[in-house]
């Protein structure tokens, strides 16, 4: 490996098409309308790599890669070669929906996967042209290998022309939707704080990917199989072997990382785009040339198939295709390496028995995409054991395991020989609905003790399947994680945001104001949680509740009403006080002026003065903006003309929630009254 490892490729500059959408943007958009744009759009980026994976694993799993002469024959070779290859595609595409989750994780919206992959296939790629690049209908099929299947993954990978424009809808190759992305992203628009809205701790960490591993190797000649010589040695199989990726093909500091800005979401965008169509029009996907594209991977497999001309009229002059290998080989002979897989197969479509199978493996499938939705809501110091338990052993050692069992089981239920062909019981990959999130594991369990009661005397089922669908329940529960409150509440949008703390603050800075809720504190690092960036930024109130007994010493605790403010800019508003009181929350003069209960929730309203009716959070903030903001700046020039929007505003435009304080949290406040209406338990 070349000292190249570790470095890092430079993120392409936009090109004119580019440059005109990016100033069409900045033009004729509104904030709003682009990052609604970026966010929707990623979600579709999500989905089209989640379209290609079972594709790619289909025919993955439709090749012996060791056959009985593997590794002294040719054939024998060249099937564990396209093995190789294929998987290390697919997990350059999971690593790209890694990062295309990740992204959109860091913009405040949780990514879907579940019951999102296309079905049934044939299926084209979602917003894609429907015509392909040979202009005929775009239908990429469930198949085994064969030159034909090829093609359907070039179609998949195409490259983009240099001057091809960035597409949001109708696009003809997956670069050009990225393309369209990279444009909203560097517009005007879009900030870096944009980026903060998803916690950067909650995202899928780099830790979680390799490049390569024992499936994405393969041997460039034979070696002694039989008699096994030790890794050191000449004949041994690491002397022979080739690995199909590299782990220097990404711009950023690696290959997964975590989103926290303009530049690192564009450092992302084009290590997706790089890896599958190549970095320009060359073959490769970094200019270290190291490591090939997905599309020449795929384009170099082909060439080594009968009837593969490099000269055929759907291949694009850029990059250069490869000659036809000296050394091709015909439909007859892939029959010696390939499973006879149905094409797009359908459960229903097989016979009892082996449909309860399948079934269980698209639900399985099904459930691994909860699981790794479930990532950005897992305890960030228990990610990498999470994902060990739940994504890398559900693939390894349930998925791959079962998929490799049913390949031996003929689907007339004849016992499979080898003087014989007939089709074997392949996976479909189907959308199995699995029910509710928080249902989905006991659903999946329930449907293997199904098949299990059913076939368990059965050879076909018992002999190898039967073991691997038992492990299924080993896998996490995660149901968990996806519970409504009783309420009836989702909490689920809050996940990866600080939880609201059970008490303000007992100490401050000396220099520090307390404050009476979230985006009215006066500096960085005097929010509730004491990590905000600036003034204006804050999570909760930092204000104190009036001890009475001893006014010297606050409680500390939230004050619950009127006239329980420890001090000055502390009172809340909205339940009781004059209309003037109400229409300036926030803003009290001295201790138990303050008007009601902070922090100041998003539901409360003002009862009296000109706000009667109207959010009394929103008029705090007006009142921060037009009053403290530019005393603020008065004293420090150094300020923006405007303070930042609060954080995670998606969330908390109107303030902070009762869902956040309460249903997320688990924490509680109290609004006095007794009509109910305070959006907070009540202290009547």
């Amino acid at each position: 490996m070349s000292d190249a490892t570790n470095s890092s490729d430079p993120v392409r500059p936009l090109n004119e098409a580019d440059h005109r959408l990016v100033k069409e943007i900045n033009e004729q958009w509104t904030r709003e309308q682009a990052l609604s744009e970026l966010k929707g759009h990623l979600q579709i980026a999500i989905e089209v790599e989640l379209a290609t994976i079972p594709i790619y694993l289909y025919t993955y799993y439709s090749i012996n890669r060791t056959p009985d002469s593997f590794p002294d024959s040719d054939i024998s070779r060249f099937a564990d070669k396209a093995g190789s290859t294929i998987m290390s595609v697919a997990v350059e595409e999971m690593l790209h929906m890694s990062l295309a989750s990740n992204i959109l994780y860091s913009l405040g919206q949780q990514p879907e996967l579940y019951l999102k992959s296309p079905g049934p296939y044939p299926s084209n790629l979602p917003g894609h042209s429907k015509l392909g690049p040979d202009h005929k209908p775009l239908a990429l099929p469930l198949s085994k290998l064969s030159l034909e299947q090829m093609w359907h993954f070039l179609e998949i990978e195409y490259p983009a022309k240099a001057d091809a424009p960035p597409e949001g809808k109708n696009w003809q190759t997956i670069g050009q939707i990225y393309a369209y992305i990279r444009c909203i992203i560097s517009s005007e628009h879009i900030k870096d704080s944009d980026f903060h809205q998803g916690r950067e701790k909650h995202q899928i960490q780099p830790t979680n990917y390799s490049p390569n591993s024992i499936d994405t190797v393969y041997p460039e000649r034979s070696f002694d199989k039989t008699c096994p010589e030790p890794a050191p040695a000449k004949n041994s199989a690491a002397a022979v072997a080739s690995f199909s990726s590299q782990e220097n093909s990404h711009a950023g500091p690696s290959a997964l990382m975590t989103i926290d800005s303009c530049e690192r979401a564009l450092q992302a965008i084009q290590t997706i785009d790089a890896q599958g169509e190549g970095y320009g029009p060359s073959k490769f996907d970094d200019q270290t040339q190291q490591e090939l594209s997905h599309y020449y991977k795929f384009l170099s497999l082909q060439s080594e198939l009968a009837g593969y001309s490099e000269s055929h009229e759907r291949l694009p002059c850029e990059p250069k295709p490869p000659k036809a290998a000296d050394r091709q080989y015909s439909p007859a002979e892939l029959t010696n390496i390939v499973y006879d897989f149905p094409d797009n197969p359908v459960a229903a479509s097989y016979p009892a028995g082996r449909s309860d199978v399948a079934n269980v493996v698209s639900g399985l499938y099904q459930y691994m995409l909860i699981m790794t939705e479930s990532i950005f809501l897992q305890d960030p110091k228990e990610q990498k054991v999470y994902f060990n338990k739940s994504l890398h052993r559900s693939m390894i050692w349930i998925l791959d395991k079962i998929i490799q069992a049913m390949r031996e089981v003929n689907l007339d239920g004849v016992t499979p020989s080898k003087s014989t062909r007939s089709l074997r019981l392949a996976p479909t990959f189907e959308n199995i609905n699995l029910g509710p999130r928080d249902q989905a594991f006991a659903n999946l369990t329930n449907m293997c003790d199904q098949l299990d009661a059913k076939y368990g005397n059965e050879h076909w089922y018992t002999y190898d399947i039967q073991s691997y669908v038992k492990k299924v329940k080993s896998l996490p529960d995660v149901s968990k994680l996806w519970k409504k409150d009783s309420t009836g509440c989702d909490v689920k949008k809050y996940h990866g945001i600080p939880k609201f703390p059970a008490n303000p603050p007992a100490t401050i800075n000396s220099d520090e104001a307390r404050h009476a809720c979230m985006g009215l504190n006066s500096c960085k690092n005097q929010g509730r949680t004491q990590d905000n960036n600036c003034a204006g930024q804050g999570y909760c109130s930092t204000a104190l509740s009036y001890n009475f007994a001893k006014p010297e010493q606050p409680s500390i605790s939230d004050h619950t009403c009127h006239v329980l403010n420890d001090c000055k800019g502390q009172g809340g508003c909205g339940l009781y006080g004059t209309g003037d009181e109400q229409n300036n929350p926030g803003a009290n003069d001295c201790a138990v002026l303050g008007s009601c209960a902070t922090p100041i929730n998003a539901e409360r309203f003002s009862t009296d003065g000109p706000n009667q009716g109207k959010s009394v959070w929103l008029r705090a903030r007006k009142v921060f903006e037009e009053k403290t903001w530019p005393e603020l700046r008065a004293k420090n020039k150094s300020l923006p003309e405007k303070p930042a929007p609060v954080p995670h505003h998606d969330l908390f435009k109107y303030g902070p929630t009762i869902e956040w304080i309460h249903d997320y949290s688990g924490e509680g406040m109290t609004a006095c009254g007794a009509s109910g209406m305070s959006g907070a338990g009540s202290c009547a």
